[in-house]
């Protein structure tokens, strides 16, 4: 089954200029245990691709969704709260899992809408 990136309606705006991760009927959100803290800092570049394994380690076995996404640069990003320069953005590979099995692991964030 391929990995679909699912949009909202642009009148829904929690979900406005976001997309989520869907393998067949499962929908799948990104954990901080696996994607790191401020989730909601993380983007997805405007071509994604994405692979679907089984890890039989993770959770008894679940399929989950791997790929490249963009986040903020944190040694750019300093410490003021806000600023007139841009942000650098870096690489770095996200791991998404079905959503049904979340927070079974670690206490953490949790996210299911991805920036586009």
């Amino acid at each position: 089954m391929p990995v679909e990136i699912i949009r909202a309606n642009p009148k829904v705006r929690a979900a406005a200029g976001k997309v989520a991760l869907q393998r067949g009927p499962i929908v799948y959100c990104l954990e901080e245990i696996d994607n790191g803290e401020n989730l909601q800092d993380i983007c997805l570049s405007s071509d994604p691709k994405f692979a679907a394994q089984f890890e039989e380690q993770t959770l008894g076995g679940v399929s989950v969704i791997t790929g490249e996404a963009l986040r903020t640069d944190p040694e750019t990003a300093g410490s003021c709260l806000y600023t007139i320069a841009g942000n650098n953005k870096v690489p770095v590979q996200i791991k998404a899992l079905p959503y049904f099995a979340w927070c079974n692991r670690e206490p953490g964030e949790m996210q299911v809408w991805i920036r586009e």
